[in-house]
Order: structure tokens, then C-alpha cells, then sequence
């Protein structure tokens, strides 16, 4: 084999693997795309949970406000019939 022919199938398996390595940078370009895609979805149904989760960490306190105020509207009105008579 000459030494052009030795260059010439040096740079032939040089294209052979730039063109696999390339076709693995764009598949994993692409897979990295998606991930992040599916990240951000995540990340906003996680929000929206902490939102729910947070409602309903409230919730238990307001209803024992209104249990505390209806409770104090009783005594008051029981109260004001007593003082009313």
C-alpha cells in the first residue's frame, strides 16, 4: 500500500467515526430536550401541590376560627338576652 492509499483509508474510518459520533451528540441533544421538557412539567405539578398541600394546611385552622366565633356569637347573644330581660 502506497502512502496515499494508507491516508486515504485513515481518513475514511476518521469519517466513519465522526459521522457515529455525531449521530450520538444529536440523539443525546435530543434526549437532554426532552428531559428538560419533562423537568419543567414536573416542576409545575409541584407546584401546584405545594399550593393544594398548603390549602389544606389552612384549612383545619379556619374551620376552627369559625368554630371560635360562632362559640363567641352564642355566648354573646346569650349574653345580651340575659342583660335584655
Amino acid at each position: 500500500m502506497s502512502e496515499n492509499e494508507v491516508s486515504n483509508y485513515r481518513l475514511e474510518v476518521l469519517e466513519k467515526d465522526v459521522s457515529v459520533l455525531y449521530k450520538k451528540v444529536n440523539e443525546i441533544t435530543l434526549t437532554q430536550a426532552q428531559s428538560v421538557t419533562k423537568l419543567d412539567s414536573m416542576l409545575v405539578t409541584l407546584g401546584e401541590l405545594k399550593a393544594n398541600v398548603e390549602s389544606i394546611r389552612k384549612r383545619p385552622a379556619t374551620l376552627w376560627d369559625k368554630i371560635l366565633i360562632a362559640i363567641i356569637s352564642a355566648v354573646c347573644g346569650v349574653i345580651v338576652t340575659g342583660v335584655m330581660r
